[in-house]
């Protein structure tokens, strides 16, 4: 049985560890631009610098094409280098579908400006013991200031124990921490499942957004959206807006809500 009350002080301990950190100071806060067309509006003009981001939805509602957005336009747009951790997708198949966007992450690894880092889940595990320094020595390499893992849904369900879960999970946040970059975790889940189950997941991270892709049964079609769950600082829009993929890449519309 799971000792909830060791995963509410895991939790309990690291919020209190970042609430001492930001004790009475008072300071402008520094967004990070995502480039997403009708996106950056919604959230005060983007993430917080350095924040971390689950991006929660399940198989096909974008979350893979919205984390690569994130990087590319953060390279071509801001100038803030990234890079892209798989624990599922290969190389070849995420540069060959991102080029359909015109996309070339490919040129961009060529000009050090990208990496992308393939890993099975059960190596992860290995580098987290060490401290991350496989990670870190590409971040510092490139001079990385966005960081995608997709997804860490792969690497959680190496431990059956839901206790042993989030503390890995946990692990994994506060190497994100420690780097200095902002990031974005992809997590493999529907967005209800993810709202009644991963509570400790949500606290832990600076911000929560869910994906969907649902059937209208009105207009009888289905329909992307996305929902800011939550967002540490930030007035953000509480709509659920509809979602779509343009021939350039992704576009929110904010005055268009569904459901």
């Amino acid at each position: 049985m799971v000792d909830n009350l060791k995963i509410v002080d895991i939790v309990s301990n690291e919020i209190s560890s970042r609430s001492n950190q930001t004790l009475n100071v008072v300071k402008s806060v520094d967004r990070v631009k995502t480039g997403i067309v009708g996106f950056d509006g919604l959230i005060e003009g983007g993430f917080e610098k350095n924040s971390s981001v689950l991006l929660v939805g399940s198989a096909g509602t974008g979350k893979t094409l919205f984390s690569l957005e994130f990087l590319y336009k953060g390279i071509t747009e801001f100038d803030e280098n990234g890079v892209f951790i798989s624990f599922e997708e290969s190389k070849n198949s995420l540069y060959t579908h991102s080029l359909q966007f015109g996309w070339d992450f490919a040129k961009l690894e060529a000009e050090k400006k990208f990496r992308f880092l393939s890993f099975k889940p059960h190596q992860v595990t290995s580098i987290i013991e060490e401290g991350g320094a496989q990670i870190k020595d590409v971040l510092t390499e490139i001079n990385a200031k966005r960081i995608v893992i997709d997804s860490i849904t792969a690497y959680s369900l190496l431990f059956s124990d839901e206790y042993k879960q989030r503390e890995k999970v946990l692990e994994i946040f506060n190497l994100l921490n420690r780097w200095g970059v902002t990031s974005m975790v992809v997590v493999e889940k529907s967005p209800f499942e993810f709202e009644g189950k991963e509570g400790s997941l949500a606290f832990i991270a600076d911000a929560v957004i869910s994906l969907f892709y649902n059937h209208d049964e009105e207009k009888g079609l289905r329909i992307h959206a996305l929902e800011i769950l939550k967002m540490r600082g930030t007035n953000h829009t509480n709509k659920i807006c509809a979602m779509s993929f343009e021939d350039d890449g992704i576009v929110i519309y904010p005055d268009v809500e569904v459901f």
